[in-house]
């Protein structure tokens, strides 16, 4: 990323006000979030915001809540290389394929829920 200075924020409403249907709207921000960053000059992928901190505000509507968040991308230096899952032990080792998401984490189909997929 080229600069430090800049602060991106995008919102998107959610017609729900329970946080286990806000992941569309969330996903939305996330991505405008790195389409400002390329517009601004910034040759950013949805990858850069991996370790980075986002700002969250969840503000009540009428119909629901509306979801803004907000980046402010640091040094470029400052992120560890492409391909790596930024493992805190030296020479931890890559092991290719074994994630399956940018993270290096294996995929969980039901975010964690206990209530299983679908549910």
């Amino acid at each position: 990323m080229a600069t430090t200075d800049r602060k991106f924020t995008a919102t998107e409403e959610s017609t729900s006000k329970h946080p286990h249907d806000w992941g569309r709207a969330m996903a939305v921000t996330i991505c405008r979030l790195t389409d400002m960053a390329r517009q601004a000059g910034d040759p950013v992928h949805h990858e850069a915001l991996i370790g980075e901190d986002l700002h969250l505000f969840v503000e009540e509507t009428e119909e629901g809540v509306a979801i803004t968040m907000s980046w402010t991308p640091r040094e470029q230096g400052a992120l560890p290389p492409a391909g790596t899952t930024g493992a805190a032990e030296p020479g931890a080792a890559d092991d290719a394929g074994a994630g399956h998401s940018a993270a290096g984490q294996g995929f969980d189909p039901t975010g964690g829920s206990t209530a299983g997929l679908g549910q």
